[in-house]
């Protein structure tokens, strides 16, 4: 065995296993199972960029690199089926940062879930979950890609019932049905792209899209891959988990691991499994701009951080999906770029809540305010990966989606200046959203019930993880060379198969002479403006300025009716004549595929009580008619 095949084993079996001893320990040895949950994350880490640096050399390469290791393979009814797994440099660096985030996720959980009374279920469902996600990733045969993506999704379903009270069991039920139903899709869409493609083997299968069964094939995995990234319609489980759910567990799943996941599944089966044409380019293209406006159009008017969080959460798998489905290189990078940042600073936004939540004991907008000075560190993740959804340069998610802006005006679609606007009024309306959460959070007037001694900065453990992904934030994004140089390119030739653009250049110089900006260059204008601002602004403060009680009516006005609440920032957009039909429609489960799915499953299932009559004669005629039209259709499909 090979050290790379030792590596790729240890990857998969470390977290397993270690998922097995935290939940057979039990409760009563907490202390052992965090020491358990966090050595296990850290050889997983290891293992991984040993996988990672067997292929370090791709960017440089010029062709696609990878290995596969062969764990069985054999002739059933005719079809050679193997089940194998396979490292290139896509499932490398995925496989890379879905350690790592489970790495950070526990340990901010030793605090963060620190009296939880179920750590041991805890600690072994986050496992499994990384396990779970790897298997997918590094999975070369699609029957256990499938069982490695459900094994995910029911991690997710326990984890979020792991919450506190009714919400994290509804939270947990919705998530289950809609990835559920999803996944049943996903199913079928594999069964239809084996029939086509005669093979098993992920990196075998290359379908051109023409006849109806490899239409509906692709549309089948797209409806798997959109709803476990979150996009729209599919994606109001999200806010529904993070309702109840612990935000450790938001940070891992509907944050980073699921969104790596489904956008992962949406590259393999847009690039390389399938051949898509034009049509289906624009489809997704056109569910890329929707979910990118409608949902930060939702998080704009939230009051709980959680469900704002959790709605651009949505919001910015728009720009990934937008992104791959250009069918331009600088688009699909940035769309797999934005992938990875989105993972990095959401992530790191989930965590920065949990912090808030632990310290000020709720997410509520209008109970929170004057944070600052007390959580600095918290404040700073905070504030850079606020900046960085926003895309504000020059942090990595702005890099992100300029490329993704760029790819789509190579698309050479007709309603290209209408994905544009949504794509760059979706960043402007995010920065002013997370303008309220800066305010409300860490800036406002602090409300009388937080002037407590115990409202302080949390533990190393717990801003750590926040200020390393923070830290990744600004590196990802004033060195954007070399993650889009060394983990991007190589992974968008292997999904193309480009060899003849990568060779030209476009790999070593990351995205070519359009696309890509000069970050570096960049960071050093704006560092000479933020001290010339520090300048004027020290200068200013030299300035005396009188300070007097505030006064209404002749009667002094206490601090808290003062208070200024960033939660009425934005509630005038409420009003506006077609908006406000349409935030009254959302709020009522207009748009909720779940709510309707209840709605006219449950009258379906009303109307066949009601025809359950109990007479015989009625069932004997259905089953007449039913044989009948079975064998009409036998016929009609024997004669053509």
């Amino acid at each position: 065995m090979s050290p790379g095949q030792a590596a790729l084993l240890t990857v998969l079996a470390v977290p397993t296993v270690g998922g097995a001893l935290a939940y057979l320990l039990g409760r009563r040895l907490a202390g052992l199972i965090r020491v358990v949950a966090v050595v296990a994350t850290i050889l997983t880490l290891l293992s991984a960029c040993r996988l990672a640096s067997g292929l370090a050399g791709a960017a440089q390469a010029g062709a696609v690199t990878g290995y596969s290791f062969p764990i069985w393979s054999g002739d059933v009814g005719g079809m050679d089926i193997s089940l194998a797994l396979r490292v290139t440099a896509l499932t490398a660096f995925l496989s890379v940062f879905v350690a790592l985030f489970g790495f950070l996720v526990v340990l901010f959980s030793l605090d963060y879930m620190g009296k939880h009374p179920h750590q041991d279920k805890y600690y072994a469902f986050t496992l499994w979950s990384i396990a779970g996600a790897l298997g997918a990733v590094l999975a070369n045969n699609l029957l256990f890609f499938l069982i490695c993506w459900e094994v995910v999704t029911v991690m997710l379903f326990l984890l979020v019932n792991l919450g506190k009270g009714a919400a994290a069991a509804k939270g947990a039920m919705k998530s289950f049905v809609m990835l559920g139903f999803a996944d049943c899709a996903m199913l079928l869409g594999i069964v239809l792209l084996i029939a086509e493609a005669s093979t098993w083997s992920m990196d075998r299968i290359h379908v051109e899209v023409g006849t109806a069964q490899s239409y509906i094939a692709y549309l089948l995995l797209l409806v798997g891959a959109l709803a476990k990234a979150g996009a729209m319609p599919l994606h109001t489980w999200i806010p529904a988990a993070s309702e109840g759910a612990p935000m450790s567990v938001m940070a891992l799943l509907p944050a980073s691991l699921d969104k790596l996941l489904g956008i992962y599944l949406l590259a393999l089966i847009s690039l390389r499994m399938f051949v898509i044409d034009d049509a289906l380019r624009l489809l997704l293209m056109v569910i890329g701009a929707v979910t990118i406006l409608g949902a930060v159009m939702m998080a704009m008017v939230q009051h709980d951080l959680r469900r704002l969080l959790s709605f651009h959460a949505v919001s910015q798998v728009g720009y990934m999906v937008l992104g791959i489905g250009t069918g331009a290189l600088v688009g699909i990078a940035g769309g797999l770029f934005h992938m990875l940042n989105h993972a990095v600073y959401k992530s790191c936004l989930f965590l920065t809540a949990g912090s808030v939540e632990k310290r000020a004991g709720t997410t509520e907008l209008d109970r929170l305010g004057g944070l600052g000075k007390v959580m600095p560190a918290t404040f700073f993740a905070t504030l850079v990966a606020a900046l960085a959804i926003s895309g504000v340069p020059p942090l990595n998610g702005f890099v992100s989606k300029w490329m993704v802006y760029q790819g789509v005006l190579a698309s050479g679609t007709p309603i290209m200046p209408l994905l544009l606007v949504a794509a760059i009024f979706g960043s402007a309306l995010t920065l002013a959203s997370f303008i309220k959460v800066i305010h409300s959070v860490f800036l406002g007037a602090k409300p009388p019930e937080l002037e407590r001694p115990e409202v302080t900065e949390v533990s190393w453990r717990m801003w750590g993880p926040t200020a390393t992904l923070a830290l990744i934030c600004i590196l990802f994004g004033v060195w954007a060379q070399w993650p889009l140089g060394q983990l991007i390119a190589p992974a968008v030739l292997e999904l193309t198969g480009d060899v003849e653009t990568f060779a030209a250049g476009w790999g070593p110089i990351v995205v070519g002479k359009t696309g890509f900006w000069s970050p570096t260059l960049a960071t050093l204008l704006i560092l000479v403006g933020i001290i010339m601002g520090a300048g004027f602004y020290l200068i200013g403060r030299g300035f005396k300025v009188r300070e007097v009680p505030t006064f209404i009516g002749g009667e002094l006005v206490t601090d808290d009716r003062s208070r200024l609440s960033g939660t009425g920032f934005y509630n005038s957009i409420r009003e506006l004549p077609v908006i406000e039909t349409m935030y009254r429609d959302a709020d009522s489960g207009a748009y909720d595929v779940y709510h309707l799915g209840g709605c006219y499953g449950r009258s379906v299932v009303e109307l066949l009580r009601r025809l359950h009559s109990g007479v015989l004669p009625v069932y004997v005629g259905w089953c007449v008619v039913g044989v009948v039209l079975v064998v009409g259709l036998l016929l009609a499909y024997g004669a053509g």
